[in-house]
């Protein structure tokens, strides 16, 4: 169960500002390739332009994409992209690596025509700019501007200290950077009227975006090696493309290449609105940030603080979830400052349905929060994020909703993103049952407890009505016990816990069929019964320790230790007194050797003391003909404990193949635990079917 106190909040609040909205290589020069790099990076273009064409010798590859689509302070998309291509191991030298965004007609599966590359043209020398549309420095911001509260409290104080300081000696340049917004203001209107042309132009003379790097370095990734990077676009249907290759002495060289839709919406810079959600494996903050000719290669990376965003959505038990979201758009109330509440609510789907599980505290952006130089109209982006442990949640499937508010606007908007919990070994081991059966209704309504009851029950010479109630009971006929005719007053006390048992039986609350048996014990009816279905009206109130008491005190007063072992042995489980109850079931089985019941309780207490060896050593011992999913369960149990601890002897072939076998079993009858039963199957027999 999600418990909103054990947050712990290792991002609270994060408001980044942007620094210089300006290209990459704005008022610079063309970049500087010899002869072997134009002529890769040329042999790489080229791949793309045949992988685009969906021509016969088309070199693509498949690869497992992720993306997130923000918001660049130019009101542009800036889209963080992260591929991870199978089978295929990291480069160890640096590679040519060409990244492509190519305007589709929506609707259309055919490419607007006629695409041309810039970064090809200026190989083949027809322009001097091979990077019209490089990504801005949208993302990038400069050390130290961090506000307090936020991602600083990743250092703890002394960073806050830091913070302030930063922020103290930001307000002395407020002059420079009044300079520096006018003309990144004049620069960010050229680019936005640029972009609505592009967006609006039927035709586009160029790709939406290019972008090169003849000294890239592809990462390792789980099963293949890791591409990222990022891109800013205007609204529309794009292809994305990114080939790349190594450097070798080949004349043609390997060139490969990877592609994937990418829809961006229309953006404006009024509407209020969130971000897609990111969830993170972790969120760090670097020494610096990284420099301006990296940051594409670092797509995840907001100035001094970089996400590592999840393959997929499934977190373990043992791991944190961390969120990050930019919010856009936000009014500005007092000096360029907005007012912005976000909170974040999470719910588990439950039978497809929805269930609300905790509600984070709300983060608040304001002039009391953010940093002094702060301002809506510059552009500055404002990222919400945190970091909770999985803990304390139930597996299953999650839904976090961000809830963001606009104090100044008037505005409220909602994100949402799903995220799944699974467990570890460790943690699916804990979620079995306590060794020793739950206590369950018809623990007591198995034939052979009814007939002690009826014989308990009966007197010397029972009435005609009596002796038919009483051959009701031992046949489970509990409707027959709601009214027993008799008119002998001696039997009345008898009729009475007939009528407990008959309410028990139909499936009445425990404390109503309670009161019935305490009146009859009241009224003189025979104790020794009365206790046994007291005890279990106790045991399904989830009281245990007078449910004990009561039984003890009903073996005492004559029922048969082999109707009650079963039952106090489970009740001492559940108590955790695992040592009373291993000695009672080792005296049940003693007695009665072919004790199925006693059998698996003391099998159950050897998995609760950590035996699991002996526990299986004695479920082998049962005769084949008294197998059942109980049983089945417990040989399970036994085998994904001894696996969980690494004991040799359940990590055999031998032993794998029978925790598979009886695995597939249980699950195909449809046992209690199926559901836990699939989960240890994937952990400890992943090849077997569920």
């Amino acid at each position: 169960m999600f418990d909103p106190h054990r947050l712990v909040a290792a991002l609270a609040a994060l408001s980044i500002l942007v620094a210089g909205a300006t290209p990459v290589r704005a008022q610079s020069a063309a970049p500087r390739l010899n002869k072997s790099q134009r002529t890769l990076l040329e042999a790489v273009v080229a791949a793309v332009d045949r992988a685009a064409s969906g021509g016969p010798d088309t070199p693509l590859v498949e690869a497992a994409w992720l993306s997130h689509v923000l918001r660049a302070s130019d009101g542009s998309h800036y889209v963080a992209l992260r591929a991870e291509v199978p089978d295929s191991p990291a480069p160890k030298d640096p590679v040519t690596l060409y990244v492509r965004l190519a305007l589709r007609r929506v609707g259309s599966e055919t490419l607007l025509a006629p695409p041309r590359s810039a970064v090809m043209d200026w190989l083949q020398g027809l322009r001097g700019d091979p990077l019209p549309m490089r990504a801005m420095k949208s993302m990038s911001v400069p050390q130290g501007e961090i506000p307090v509260g936020g991602a600083a409290t990743l250092a703890g104080s002394q960073a806050m200290v830091a913070a302030n300081d930063a922020s103290n000696a930001l307000r002395l340049q407020d002059m420079e950077r009044e300079r520096a917004r006018r003309d990144r203001e004049a620069r960010e209107k050229q680019r936005r009227a640029e972009l609505e042309s592009r967006a609006n132009s039927p035709v586009s003379p160029l790709h939406a975006f290019e972008d090169f790097d003849v000294k890239g370095t592809l990462g390792p990734a789980p099963r293949g090696l890791l591409i990222e990077r990022g891109l800013t676009a205007g609204p529309g249907d794009y292809d994305v493309y990114i080939g790349w290759a190594e450097a070798t002495n080949a004349k043609m060289p390997v060139v490969r290449v990877i592609t994937r839709r990418l829809t961006l919406p229309a953006a404006n810079r009024t509407d209020f609105a969130l971000s897609d959600v990111v969830l993170a494996d972790a969120v760090r903050t670097l020494e610096s940030p990284y420099p301006v000719d990296q940051q594409g290669a670092h797509p995840y990376a907001i100035g001094a603080l970089e996400t590592t965003p999840a393959r997929d959505p499934r977190f373990r038990v043992d791991e944190p979830l961390s969120v990050v979201v930019q919010v856009i758009n936000p009014a500005a109330g007092g000096a360029g400052k907005p007012e912005v509440d976000v909170a974040f609510r999470i719910s588990r789907d439950v039978a497809g349905r929805p269930q609300l599980v905790g509600s984070l505290p709300v983060q608040h952006y304001n002039a009391g929060t953010l940093p002094v130089d702060f301002d809506v109209a510059s552009g500055h982006p404002l990222f919400a994020a945190l970091q909770m442990p999985l803990a304390t949640f139930t597996r299953g499937r999650y839904t976090i909703e961000v809830i963001a508010t606009d104090r100044v606007g008037g505005r409220q908007t909602t994100r949402t993103a799903t995220f799944e919990v699974i467990g570890t070994p460790a943690s699916l081991l804990r979620e079995a049952p306590t060794p020793g059966q739950a206590f369950r209704r018809d623990s007591v309504l198995a034939p052979a407890t009814l007939a002690a009851l009826g014989r308990a029950l009966a007197p010397p010479s029972p009435s005609e009505p009596l002796a038919r109630a009483l051959a009701a009971v031992e046949t489970g006929r509990f409707a027959d016990l709601l009214r027993v005719d008799t008119t002998i007053a001696a039997e009345r006390p008898l009729a009475q816990a007939l009528l407990g048992i008959g309410l028990y039986g139909l499936g009445d609350s425990a404390r109503s069929v309670a009161a019935q048996l305490t009146q009859a014990a009241s009224l003189g009816a025979p104790s020794a019964p009365v206790l046994l279905m007291l005890g279990a009206t106790y045991a399904l109130g989830g009281d245990d320790k007078a449910a004990v008491t009561a039984w003890n005190q009903a073996r005492e007063g004559g029922i048969d230790d082999d109707v009650v072992a079963t039952l106090l042995i489970d009740a001492y489980m559940r108590q955790g007194d695992v040592a009373r109850a291993a000695a009672m079931a080792t005296a049940a089985l003693d007695s009665q050797p072919g004790n199925a019941a006693a059998r698996r309780a003391l099998a159950a207490t050897y998995i609760a003391t950590r035996r699991p060896v002996d526990a299986l050593r004695l479920l082998d011992q049962a005769p084949a003909d008294t197998a059942d999913p109980e049983h089945d369960f417990l040989v399970m149990h036994a085998l994904f404990a001894g696996v969980v601890a690494g004991d040799t002897a359940m990590t055999a072939p031998a032993a794998r193949e029978r925790f598979s076998t009886v695995g597939q079993r249980y699950v195909q009858g449809e046992g209690r635990h199926a559901d836990l039963v699939r989960e240890w199957l994937a952990v400890a027999a992943p090849s077997a079917p569920r």
